[in-house]
């Protein structure tokens, strides 16, 4: 048992305005979103920065990554000299930067992006770029993880980076970022650390470290979700919503992540859906299916919680329309049952604490999208 995660946490209001300080003297590449872009250049700190020039930007890959997006990220600057990679963003911003800071050394040396997906003994000897992470969500918990999602759209599928070597050296998390957030992403992203909390409990790799953080990242997501219209009037509501995103994250750099996620992927690759409420899809069966062998858990979060979780849960459901906005993206039944072998290929399903049967899985998927449209 134990617990092992390297990344200096800078937690606060304002902690933005710390960035600067990394970046002097340091040659710097910074990964954001070209549509965020826009709402950076009207934060004053973030303009300053962006605007410096030892600063380069890079946006030129989606929101749901892909391997091309790294290989000619990594072809891009493969001569150049970075001293420093920064995040800003959300879980897709921080995965690429994560990637780039050890995807373009390993370009250097004739390794690829695909090489690392297929062999990690590619990872040896390669010294990564530093690399800070700056969330502008509250809900993937990236900057305190070593993983990062890459999808190879021409295999249809989802890949999994993961070393070490990709964890930040230090994550500046800002509850203020989060004062203008769309409402759609605060909640999706809050989904997804509810759920990386649920996760990371009913998970065969818990421990006696992760735990306590999972309970806390659970009440907190429980009780911020209920209240996420109040998030830019309210500071301790986006202190709430970050903290939850942190211990969760900080949680699933230990457990990884088990069925929900898994089950997740394919409903983003095949029909659109964002991440958080993907994860979300399954979230209620499989709490259902695990709900007797975290009895404990349950009962800690009940009492700090005054309420039990899995009706906070279906009240989430209900406040948000969450099974409405699945209805509008999922196929029709025939359709959707011809692609739930695909749902099942995904892995991750052995990081569940209960035992999961191919036909325990067909179930707990079927029982979802029959709740998803009911």
């Amino acid at each position: 048992m134990g617990f092992d995660n390297p990344v200096r946490i800078i937690l606060g209001s304002c902690v933005r305005e710390k960035i600067a300080e990394e970046c002097t003297g340091n040659r710097v590449l910074i990964f954001c979103t070209k549509s965020a872009l826009e709402r950076y250049n009207r934060d004053p700190v973030l303009a300053a920065l962006l605007a410096r020039d030892n600063i380069a930007l890079e946006h030129a890959f989606d929101s749901n990554p892909s391997v091309s997006d790294i290989v000619e990220i990594s072809k891009k600057y493969r001569n150049e000299i970075i001293d420093l990679i920064i995040g800003i963003g959300g879980g897709s911003t921080m995965d690429v930067a994560k990637v780039a800071s050890i995807s373009i050394p390993a370009y250097r040396r004739g390794i690829s992006v695909t090489d690392l997906l297929g062999d990690v003994e590619h990872f040896s000897g390669l010294e990564s770029i530093d690399c800070i992470q700056v969330p502008t969500t509250a809900g993937t918990g990236s900057e305190v993880t070593p993983f990062a999602t890459i999808w190879d759209y021409s295999l249809q599928k989802k890949r999994s980076l993961s070393n070490r070597t990709m964890y930040a050296k230090k994550a500046f998390i800002d509850p203020d970022f989060l004062t203008d957030i769309p409402r759609e992403i605060a909640i999706s992203t809050g989904l997804d650390a509810l759920n990386q909390a649920f996760e990371s409990i009913w998970n065969v790799n818990a421990n006696d470290f992760t735990r306590p953080f999972a309970r806390r990242a659970a009440v907190l997501a429980l009780k911020a979700l209920h209240e996420i219209d109040e998030s830019s009037r309210s500071h301790e509501l986006r202190k709430q919503l970050a903290t939850a995103s942190l211990f969760a994250g900080l949680a699933i750099s230990q457990t990884r992540t088990s069925i929900c996620h898994s089950i997740s992927y394919p409903l983003t690759l095949k029909y659109g859906i964002p991440h958080g409420l993907a994860c979300a899809f399954s979230m209620l069966e499989v709490y259902k299916y695990n709900a007797a062998y975290i009895s404990d858990d349950i009962e800690r979060i009940t009492f700090s919680l005054k309420e039990d979780p899995f009706l906070a849960l279906e009240k989430i459901f209900c406040k948000y329309n969450l099974r409405s906005s699945l209805k509008n993206a999922l196929p029709e039944e025939a359709i959707f049952s011809d692609s739930i072998e695909e749902f099942i290929a995904e892995g991750r399903f052995e990081n569940n604490i209960r035992k999961c049967s191919k036909s325990d899985l067909l179930r707990i998927i079927t029982s979802s999208y029959k709740l998803a449209l009911s």
